[in-house]
């Protein structure tokens, strides 16, 4: 029996969350190796700090500010790009701040959804000081479907690059506002922020954090659907079951209200030329939008796609990557992430490489970002060296 099958998941978090950096690239001067450790340095959450994440955000003080998150969600953003798709988007925490942070939801992921709503209070709560934006995907909400061309390409090759040029424009537009930009996502949204970054100018991105990307090796369909709904759906159920974060239910949440745009509000995206139709079309609510979800995305994320994104990516981060992989997940084993992380070591196309750390979490599974206390830490975390 090897030693990873005799670990088993800390459910309640006892320990909190433990981060064993597993891979460190370090760059060097021009024309010299890049440095490559496995250091094995540990950061540590404190159970302390899942505690507080889970119920304070939720306590009577902090009314203000958990009804401030929700009305923000209730107030999106319908901003359209390449070729008039709409793309809808949430800023929630201090939109005045100076530093914008991305973050990208997993399959599915809706910011009207409950769960969604939860999310946000606790990330608000465990870093009031940034602006979040989060964005509903293709067919979700108001946003509108990618072109067919897209669909197809990523169904065909599993790349979220083709998909990223249109994301990206939409995080362009709302990144004038700010000084700092760093990109997150989790699961599926870790896959869409790589192929985001990798069409953003290089130094546009300040910091990239990946969540258990997926797509880091050939999978079947029914082997996705195995370890997705079923291992990680009966983790999922553990982790509730020990949590104490209150349910949507008891934190008196509900779906929020899909208000359709007006045109007055629309927002173009900052360096998109539109035609005079695009510019004057009416918003028409996205149909089908179940074909992403249930085609195009398990198509695409059976591929092993993530490294070519992940190289396309690396080069545009200023500053530092950071993957952060569940040493127990079912979608992903941790030492293929470290033999992709470290394969970009001497990579030639990546000329001005990124200081990049692979981070395996603990004795968890995939699900534990599915619970918000969990989620809010590994974001607000600091990760600097």
């Amino acid at each position: 029996m090897s030693e990873t099958a005799k670990i088993t998941p800390d459910y309640s978090f006892d320990e909190g969350l433990r981060l064993e950096r597993v891979s460190h690239i370090v760059p060097a001067a021009e024309g010299t190796e890049n440095k490559l450790s496995n250091d094995g340095r540990i950061i540590q959450i404190s159970p302390e700090r899942i505690e507080e994440l889970e119920a304070n955000p939720w306590l009577d003080i902090n009314k203000d500010q958990k009804e401030k998150a929700i009305e923000q969600l209730k107030n999106p953003r319908y901003i359209r790009g390449l070729g008039g798709v709409g793309i809808e988007v949430a800023l929630i925490g201090d939109p005045s701040a100076g530093e914008l942070q991305a973050v990208y939801y997993g399959w599915g992921g809706a910011f009207r959804h409950p769960n969604a709503q939860r999310e946000a209070v606790n990330m608000v709560y465990a870093n009031p000081d940034v602006a979040y934006m989060v964005m509903n995907g293709p067919g979700i909400g108001n946003s509108g479907m990618l072109p067919k061309s897209v669909q197809k390409e990523i169904r065909q090759t599993g790349s979220y690059v083709p998909a990223g040029e249109y994301y990206a424009k939409v995080l362009e537009h709302v990144a004038q506002d700010y000084d700092e930009v760093n990109v997150a996502g989790h699961s599926l949204g870790a896959r869409q922020a790589a192929g985001i970054v990798a069409n953003m100018e290089p130094g546009a991105v300040s910091e990239l954090r990946l969540h258990d990307p997926t797509g880091t090796r050939d999978m079947s369909l029914g082997g996705i659907a195995v370890g997705f709904f079923g291992k990680e759906g009966a983790e999922d159920a553990r982790y509730a079951k020990e949590s104490a974060s209150p349910t949507a239910k008891e934190a008196g949440l509900i779906p929020l209200a899909v208000e359709a745009p007006h045109l007055r509000d629309t927002e173009y995206a900052k360096g998109v030329q539109f035609s005079p139709e695009e510019l004057d079309r009416p918003f028409e609510a996205p149909k089908n939008g179940w074909i992403q979800s249930f085609l195009v995305d398990p198509s695409g994320l059976k591929r092993n796609a993530f490294e070519g994104d992940f190289q396309a990516a690396a080069p545009n981060v200023r500053k530092r990557i950071d993957i952060l992989v569940p040493e127990l997940s079912h979608l992903n084993k941790w030492e293929d992430i470290q033999m992709i992380v470290e394969r970009a070591r001497n990579i030639r196309n990546i000329p001005n490489i990124p200081e990049i750390s692979q981070w395996n979490i603990l004795r968890h599974t995939h699900a534990n970002m599915n619970q918000p206390a969990s989620l809010a830490a590994i974001y607000s975390v600091d990760l600097e060296y």
